[in-house]
């Protein structure tokens, strides 16, 4: 599998900065770059944030290159028939770069603000829902569906996507149940370690149990677990920006354990007063990143 980079960022600044730093993104050679789909900002209270997928209209028509996505589309927030029909818009808009990313979503994050109080068990199943539905209307220009939590008749899906069959599908997961799904239907594998993950061994760890869970269940139902891209979002506590000696070091640690795409916030998210950080990005994605595509 080809060894990604990915730009992470939220849609929480003035548009005429967001533009700035998307083609800043596409300039150093980012592979993708992602927004978040939330109605609240995640980590700073009472902040402006604009809305994810409408944002990615704007990103696709200022880049021309880079591939663009929402990471992840809430199952709080959308319906499989409407996130579909607003993809393949934003396909045909950016000339077939969008990439899908798909999870329940952070409770923090909204789901009170729109009443939603499923239990574990029923977000899950919601969850395999949304994918199986999702899944058919790229794959039909009509469909039918009569789930437990979705339902559609005759659902009309034209234009059809750019992309050949439809554009690639990453599903976040943690939970046994969610890597079932991954295992089932996924193009990709996200993982973001967790809240209650204090240290970077542990981080490490459970990224490679799952990684390693995600495997067997490839296996059990026939299924070349090579053929599913493992993708690392680049979550408190690692520290990407940290210094170039950090950065190789963390690729390289995580890389052992089958990881091939690193999602990484925007310099001086996490830590505002780290001017060091411009720096550090200067270096890893004008000398590191290429040496490590180079390596493969």
């Amino acid at each position: 599998m080809q060894l990604r980079f990915c730009a992470y960022q939220y849609q929480s600044i003035p548009f005429a900065q967001l533009r700035e730093r998307w083609r800043r993104a596409e300039e150093v050679g980012f592979d993708v770059m992602w927004n978040c789909d939330t109605v609240v900002e995640p980590d700073h209270p009472r902040s402006p944030i604009f809305d994810g997928p409408a944002t990615l209209s704007a990103m696709a028509l200022a880049t021309s290159t880079i591939r663009i996505g929402t990471l992840v589309t809430s199952l709080y927030f959308r319906h499989p028939l409407t996130f579909v029909k607003a993809t393949i818009t934003v396909d045909h808009l950016s000339e077939g770069r969008v990439e899908i990313a798909l999870g329940v979503g952070d409770p923090s994050a909204g789901a009170a603000a729109v009443g939603a109080s499923w239990t574990p068990a029923e977000r899950v199943e919601r969850f395999r829902e949304f994918v199986q539905l999702t899944t058919l209307l790229f794959a039909n220009e009509v469909t039918g569906f009569e789930g437990r939590f979705f339902r559609c008749d005759l659902a009309e899906m034209l234009p059809r996507a750019l992309q050949s069959g439809r554009p690639p599908i990453a599903i976040a997961a943690h939970g046994p149940k969610m890597l079932e799904i991954a295992a089932e239907s996924a193009d990709a594998w996200s993982s973001w370690g967790g809240y209650g993950v204090e240290t970077e061994d542990d981080f490490l760890e459970v990224t490679s149990i799952r990684s390693q869970r995600l495997s067997e269940l490839c296996a059990a139902i026939g299924r070349d677990p090579g053929s599913i891209r493992r993708s690392l979002v680049c979550f408190q506590p690692l520290t990407p920006w940290e210094s170039p000696g950090y950065f190789t070091d963390m690729v390289g640690r995580f890389r052992e354990v089958g990881i091939d795409e690193f999602v990484l916030y925007w310099p001086r998210h996490w830590r505002p007063e780290a001017a060091h950080e411009d720096d550090v990005f200067q270096t890893v994605t004008h000398e590191l990143i290429p040496e490590f595509r180079a390596r493969g």
